[in-house]
């Protein structure tokens, strides 16, 4: 999983916790958590990595509860590429796909609100 992929500017812009893994490593699974307690806001999330699904949801719950969420749960484990869209309102919206592209249209479509933004994309073995 190439772990540079977090979409910095889009966190920036909604005050987003910035989840930096710890090394560039290539898994077979992904997994994007989100603090959906303080989905109002703007929420602590986590991208992690494994060898199995398991794996992958445990390194993003654990990245996600690092940052400060307080009830974090994984939104989307994946085998190709995942994405998380939120507006900072209390909308949010993830999805996954054999592309960064397609991932991120399915996390805004999921998100429903004019305002939501992708803050993390992320695609395994790029």
């Amino acid at each position: 999983m190439t772990k540079s992929h977090l979409s910095i500017f889009a966190a920036l812009m909604l005050g987003i916790a910035i989840v930096t893994p710890a090394s560039a490593e290539t898994y077979k699974w992904g997994a994007i958590a989100v603090d959906t307690e303080k989905a109002e806001k703007a929420p602590a999330w986590g991208v992690g990595g494994g060898d199995t699904e398991q794996d992958a949801s445990d390194a993003a719950l654990k990245l996600c509860k690092d940052e400060g969420g307080a009830v974090c749960k994984a939104a989307v484990t994946y085998e190709q590429c995942g994405a998380l869209a939120v507006d900072g309102k209390g909308a949010a919206g993830w999805g996954k796909s054999p592309t960064k592209g397609g991932a991120e249209k399915q996390a805004i479509d999921g998100c429903g609100a004019d305002s939501c933004s992708v803050v993390t994309s992320d695609c395994n073995n790029e």
